[in-house]
């Protein structure tokens, strides 16, 4: 069945090429050729069209349908060149995807390098023999063009390969070229749309672009009435805080269960001040890392307002100590971040917590990235820290005289409320990088034992998490192995795995705990069977030490992702009648017993825009997957970082997430030296 969806996928692919009007964005993704309204004023155009994917569920075909949005740059390829040295020209194309405007047809391309003037440059192809312009205005899809884009002779040779096929790689010009850009907060709001506007855009799609397709000489009748069926909602777990206190969701003043909902994300950052943290642990040392160069003053009032902020947050914390760090070898992160760890070692802070404030260079935008990315990889197994930036803290506090002349730092009163979002922001974060729980399950979930796993690069994190969440144990190593050459597709081999689940529960029965009876992996996005054989040898493993006896233990492995290839929506009539985002807790099942998708992000949580399920499907195990599913949506109310918000991911996801991000990337002192000094030479050279 899978063949035929592909090959119904291929031939709809084929027609809608054909349509005009339309370009191809790659991964079943189409897009309409005049950019939105919304990017007239910027430099930007922002193009609206449809992604689509074919479904089979119980028999019957769907066409998925859903909006998609590309960004462009308004200048072209050539336009960029001109105000980039020519030793960059390279490491600017190369990998970078782009629009490319072949005559009327466009489509998405990677670029590779850059060449000569396409007037002088020769090309052979067949029966051709002449200059790349001499093709592309003759023989190319540019010279039978409508309406052709303006192109120049003496354009540059524009490498690139198509997405499809990455290893053959083809000429054309920079003039016909614009790089594809990400999808920036800004960018990213002028393409919101609220569930009424995104079902009617895609039912417009739909009608003008789905019909008529054929497909084998059968013609094809594809509905632009949206899929209607009934779901069921997952009640919201009560949560447990310091002192047994619970938070109770559905409880309200006037006794009508449910009346008071619409509080619960407020409720859960507010039982968090009244009661303090579940996790009672004491504090280890915990310092405020600031640079040399900061004005004393300064340096006071952040110690001030963060050791306030954190006591409101949790009375038994017994404030920061300030500490500076050298900012002579300056420009250099790398150095810098040498000798700060040298300081870690001297000082014997190994072990302790911090905030850590990146300085502000003016007239340098690469010097505090690359010290954020050094300081949390490099120093990731010698100290803990969240960084914050000098240059964020300006944005607050203004420079005053106090009664006695003094100079001193200050948040002004119109500030006030935005700096405490950013303290709040910041703080339950740090929270997590200190190993502290704000709250948890007020009742165990339905299997023990959930583990989360996850890759990313050359590290693996796992994070196991104990009935109701009050125990939860988390690790990173560095020793994850690669499953193609893509940075997503990676899997962690079995053997990690087993020994990573044998140590950590043979420290729990060794500390007493008793064994759990049912252990559950979450894979985010693809597991790769290394988990079955991983979880089979740990429990061998366990029983040949007679840390365990016979007893059965069900055992299973989840896939969750918080993307999917299918590009679902799901929307409910408002006592409006107009279409809202589903209540968080909807599952809509895809493969009954074995798939289905979580809504969790509707109401009572407000977002902008429309909601994102969630994918969970049964890879391996015998248990009871509607309970696994509940389990699930409870994990993603542990939302630690931040309370009132949805969480997008179960807890031991979004903790993996949270933490392998600081450490998964290309900064090391190597790289980042080489390529310090590399930008300091190409300016001492402009």
């Amino acid at each position: 069945m899978a063949l035929a969806v592909r090959f119904l996928e291929n031939a709809i692919e084929f027609q809608l090429k054909r349509k005009k009007g339309l370009w191809s964005g790659g991964n079943n993704s189409f897009l309409k050729k005049n950019p939105t309204s919304n990017s007239e004023d910027i430099q930007t155009d922002i193009y609206q069209g449809f992604k689509y994917r074919v479904h089979q569920q119980n028999g019957e075909f769907f066409v998925c349908v859903d909006l998609a949005y590309r960004y462009a740059d308004k200048n072209t390829l050539t336009e960029i060149l001109k105000t980039l040295p020519k030793e960059q020209w390279a490491s600017y194309v190369l990998g970078q995807s782009f629009l490319y405007l072949n005559g009327d047809e466009w489509y998405a391309v990677k670029g590779s390098a850059i060449g000569g003037k396409i007037g002088e440059q020769p090309f052979i192809k067949d029966d051709f023999d002449g200059t790349i312009y001499d093709y592309i205005t003759t023989k190319g899809l540019y010279a039978n063009a409508a309406e052709p884009p303006k192109l120049s002779k003496d354009s540059l040779t524009f490498y690139h390969t198509y997405t499809k096929d990455g290893d053959k790689k083809m000429e054309g010009a920079a003039d016909l070229a614009k790089p594809i850009t990400l999808a920036e907060d800004g960018l990213h709001r002028l393409s919101i749309n609220q569930p009424h506007r995104r079902f009617a855009s895609a039912e417009f799609f739909v009608q003008k672009y789905f019909q008529n397709f054929s497909f084998a000489g059968i013609k094809l009748a594809i509905t632009t009435v949206p899929f209607i069926q009934p779901c069921r909602i997952i009640d919201f777990p009560a949560l447990k805080y310091a002192n047994g206190h619970i938070l109770d969701p559905y409880q309200s003043a006037s006794g009508v269960r449910g009346a008071e909902l619409y509080l619960f994300p407020k409720r859960r950052r507010k039982f968090t001040y009244n009661y303090g943290l579940l996790n009672d642990d004491e504090y280890m040392s915990q310092y405020i890392f600031v640079p040399d160069t900061m004005p004393f003053a300064m340096q006071k009032s952040i110690k001030y307002y963060f050791n306030r902020a954190m006591m409101q947050l949790d009375k038994t914390f017994r404030g920061f100590e300030l500490m500076t760090y050298s900012m002579k070898q300056r420009p250099f992160a790398e150095k810098v971040c040498r000798e700060f760890e040298a300081m870690v070692n001297t000082k014997q802070l190994n072990g302790s917590y911090g905030l850590f404030v990146l300085p502000q260079l003016e007239g340098n935008n690469w010097f505090s990235q690359n010290l954020h990315k050094l300081v949390k990889k490099e120093l990731f197994d010698t100290i803990n820290l969240k960084c914050i930036s000098e240059k964020s803290l300006k944005r607050y506090m203004r420079s005053a005289m106090d009664t006695r002349g003094a100079k001193i730092y200050e948040v002004p009163d119109h500030k006030m409320q935005d700096f405490k979002s950013y303290q709040v922001n910041t703080l339950f974060k740090y929270l997590v990088v200190n190993r502290k729980w704000p709250y948890a399950l007020a009742k165990d979930l339905n299997y023990d034992l959930y583990i989360g796993i996850d890759a990313h690069e050359f590290y693996a994190g796992f994070c196991f998490l104990f009935k109701n969440g009050e125990k939860i144990v988390f690790d990173i190593e560095k020793t994850a192995k690669k499953a193609g050459n893509t940075f997503r597709t990676e899997k962690v081999n079995s053997g990690l795995i087993r020994d990573k689940i044998v140590e950590v529960l043979t420290r729990h029965l060794d500390a007493g705990e008793d064994f759990p009876k049912s252990i559950v992996v979450l894979r985010d996005g693809i597991s790769w069977g290394e988990e079955q054989k991983a979880l089979n040898a740990a429990i061998d493993k366990l029983r040949e030490d007679s840390k365990i006896d016979q007893s059965e233990i069900k055992l299973a492995v989840l896939d969750v992702a918080k993307s999917s290839a299918i590009p679902i929506r799901a929307a409910v009539p408002d006592q409006n009648n107009m279409l809202d985002n589903a209540d968080a807790g909807t599952v809509v099942p895809i493969r009954e017993g074995k798939e289905c998708y979580i809504f969790n992000t509707g109401f009572p949580y407000k977002i902008p825009g429309s909601s994102n399920p969630i994918r969970v499907s049964l890879a391996w195990g015998d248990i009871d997957f509607d309970k696994a599913v509940d389990d699930v949506f409870a994990m993603t109310q542990l939302n630690f970082t931040a309370p009132d918000r949805a969480s997008s991911l179960p807890l031991p996801l979004k903790l993996i997430d949270l933490i392998i991000r600081d450490v998964a990337h290309e900064y090391t002192y190597a790289n980042v030296q080489a390529k310090e000094y590399k930008l300091l030479q190409d300016t001492m050279e402009e």
